[in-house]
């Protein structure tokens, strides 16, 4: 799972090949009725596996796939680097590259001090002496900047054909997940059948919200928007936070809920924090607390959780778009786009 961006990645340089993973061009699968293994004669293929297997097996051949054209981006920008290999240096390990390119990772000085203010409140970078930090956020930037250039320059190298891969990108299986009884959001109606897999307590489901917010006011009539309940087991108020939200969207207030409770993650643990909820959402307060502790509520986020077991949830956001896992950034917008592009949202 991909996870949000923690300030001690400014401390090293990005390698190349983590920099410029890309999920942007599929391929079908080929393999569904391939054979596996067989035992006592009879042959076992991927369609005899269950979706959990299937996507056990589906993440090594990805992972493979990744790896392979990681290797091909990194070494185009090797050989269309070497020509300029004798410029780099200590100082300038990229002037190779920059040379290429014809342009400069180096930041301004705007963005430096943009950058020092969006960070001022990190612990390793108040650490810092001040006469370093500049240079810390400098070379980050440059980390960042150089995967991006490195990221597009490569991807149209991929899509002119330039850079070709010789085996297909795996696409992930198909799992028939369950119809939910549960409020939705977006169009109960739409097309394509967003399912979330989500942890109230969990800091990287608070920051695909933000981004799946977005998602729903760009295609919601075209969505309808599933919040499943997928607390983990080391979260102690995930399971409380999940029947909140479940019992707020019994009146109505699925996405008010929701966007409460993730802006209240760090107050989860106070006493009266669901109380507070209810008052600020204008709730019905005996029904909604009766019914957080109702034994129909608990069978609900058991439902959901052997739901999520059963087509190999493992951690949480976990999101299928039409079935299918969703294995861009959750929190990219530009990455959602791709994938509803896929499901022929138009």
């Amino acid at each position: 799972m991909k996870g949000l961006l923690r300030f001690s990645a400014i401390l090293s340089v990005l390698s190349v090949c983590a920099a410029l993973d890309s999920n942007i061009y599929a391929a079908p699968e080929k393999e569904l009725l391939q054979p596996l293994f067989a035992i006592e004669g009879r042959n076992f293929s991927s369609s005899d596996l269950t979706v959990s297997e299937q996507n056990r097996l589906h993440e090594l051949k990805t992972n493979y796939y990744k790896a392979v054209e990681g290797i091909a981006r990194q070494r185009f920008v090797e050989l269309k680097t070497l020509p300029h290999k004798s410029l780099n240096s200590k100082e300038k390990p990229f002037a190779a590259e920059e040379k290429w390119l014809a342009q400069s990772y180096e930041p301004v000085s705007s963005e430096i001090d943009k950058a020092l203010e969006s960070f001022k409140d990190e612990k390793q970078l108040q650490q810092l002496p001040v006469a370093e930090r500049g240079k810390v956020i400098s070379r980050y930037l440059v980390s960042q900047k150089r995967a991006k250039v490195l990221t597009d320059v490569t991807d149209k190298a991929i899509g002119s054909g330039v850079i070709r891969l010789a085996l297909a990108r795996p696409q992930a299986p198909v799992a028939e997940i369950s119809k939910s009884t549960q409020p939705v959001l977006g169009n109960a109606a739409g097309a394509v059948r967003v399912v979330e897999f989500t942890d109230f307590q969990c800091p990287y489901c608070k920051k695909f919200a933000d981004t799946g917010a977005q998602v729903l006011k760009k295609y919601g009539s075209k969505v309808v928007w599933e919040v499943r309940h997928f607390p983990l087991s080391f979260h102690k108020q995930a399971r409380a936070a999940a029947a909140s939200v479940y019992c707020a969207a019994l009146q109505g207030k699925l996405a008010e809920a929701k966007k409460w409770v993730f802006d209240a993650q760090d107050k989860l643990a106070e006493e009266k924090v669901f109380i507070q909820m209810a008052e600020s959402l204008a709730l019905e307060k005996s029904k909604f607390e009766k019914c957080r502790t109702d034994e129909s509520t608990v069978k609900v986020i058991e439902a959901d959780l052997k739901e999520g077991e059963r087509i190999g949830v493992a951690g949480t956001p976990s999101v299928f778009v039409n079935g299918q896992k969703f294995e861009g950034d959750p929190s990219s917008l530009e990455a959602w786009d791709e994938a509803l592009k896929s499901a022929q949202i138009k």
